[in-house]
């Protein structure tokens, strides 16, 4: 047994095998590029023995996260060589194993660097029995770069990726995504979704402090990980699933978070990863689509909210820009 197949952590929603099987990676990466895919191809066996749907895999998780160097034409060259056309016929032979019946592994959710005219996007692609994963409408480029990524990356625009599944709709996010709330809000509310995932490479590690108060955290990263997974899918009335990295960068020690999981859309938490250790975590018959309509007797502000809106959006004119500046609207609304 190999040690991935020990760290496996399986829990089921619902007894309806209707609902799609999820599993979230919460695991290593490495700054090998070999590692990483042999670790990814022992992943995806294990999802097709455990009957897995839905398989989501960390940022950048073919080249490993970023890491500080004087020399930027390492990580260039670095992420080149991870890139979908540098290993398109691995992607190909896991494409080829995929099952579209509903009762197999149907979907691989990954994040690459996407070369384009000498830089790159940090894009997030999805592997299906049908179709090429590089198509621009399958993919989803990162909005909010962190300072580290900068150099690097161009920043996506507002092309939201909506996958639409036997289960339900889901909508995608990159790691520092998370913390810019207008985003999953037009998922939620224009697209309708049922779901957001967010893959990440989540650090733990950055202090917080009032003295006075007697207030103090080392892992404030990983607070706000949990707190804007959580205050997504409350916020927005969807499910959200986070996937990220754990322990430790290969290259400079940094600490990753892990804390993949499964929040509902009232804001718990239904099962989460460890912050130290990888782990493959395994939901069972996740009811992602009916949510809204089991749970309609209930106080549901989603619901509640696209009545109003409906109304504020018809009725509510638009500011009047007077020599450059904007009124107040009114506080009645």
């Amino acid at each position: 047994m190999s040690d991935l197949r020990k760290k496996v952590v399986e829990r089921w929603f619902s007894e309806d095998t209707k609902c799609p099987t999820i599993m979230m990676a919460n695991i290593t990466t490495s700054s090998n590029r070999e590692r990483n895919m042999k670790k990814i191809e022992e992943i995806i066996q294990i999802a097709h023995e455990k009957k897995v749907n839905i398989l989501i895999l960390p940022e950048l998780c073919i080249s490993g996260y970023l890491w500080e160097t004087e020399n930027p034409k390492i990580i260039r060259d670095h992420l080149r060589n991870c890139s979908n056309q540098e290993i398109q016929p691995w992607l190909d032979r896991i494409r080829d194993s995929l099952d579209d019946s509903g009762k197999g592994l149907e979907y691989v959710i990954f994040n690459n660097a996407r070369p384009v005219n000498g830089d790159f996007y940090n894009s997030t692609y999805f592997l299906h029995p049908v179709g090429d994963c590089n198509e621009l409408d399958r993919i989803y480029d990162k909005i909010f770069l962190t300072p580290i990524e900068v150099p690097y990356f161009r920043r996506g625009t507002d092309r939201r990726l909506i996958l639409d599944t036997h289960w339900g709709k889901f909508g995608f996010l990159t790691c520092y995504d998370l913390c810019f709330m207008e985003l999953p809000r037009k998922y939620a509310m224009v697209d309708e979704v049922d779901a957001i995932i967010t893959v990440a490479a989540w650090r733990s590690q950055a202090i917080r402090e009032y003295a006075m108060m007697n207030v103090r955290t080392d892992n404030y990263y990983g607070y706000l990980w949990n707190l804007m997974n959580s205050s997504k899918a409350a916020y927005n009335q969807v499910w959200s699933l986070g996937v990220n990295c754990v322990g430790s960068h290969e290259v400079n020690g940094s600490l990753f978070w892990g804390g993949s999981g499964v929040w509902a859309p009232s804001g718990l938490p239904l099962l989460q990863g460890s912050n130290m250790r990888e782990e493959l975590l395994i939901i069972h018959h996740l009811d992602i689509a009916n949510y809204e309509e089991k749970h309609s007797l209930e106080f549901n502000y989603r619901m509640e909210f696209n009545n109003v809106y409906k109304e504020i959006k018809e009725t509510y004119p638009e500011p009047v820009v007077v020599d450059g500046i904007v009124p107040e609207r009114k506080k009645d609304l």
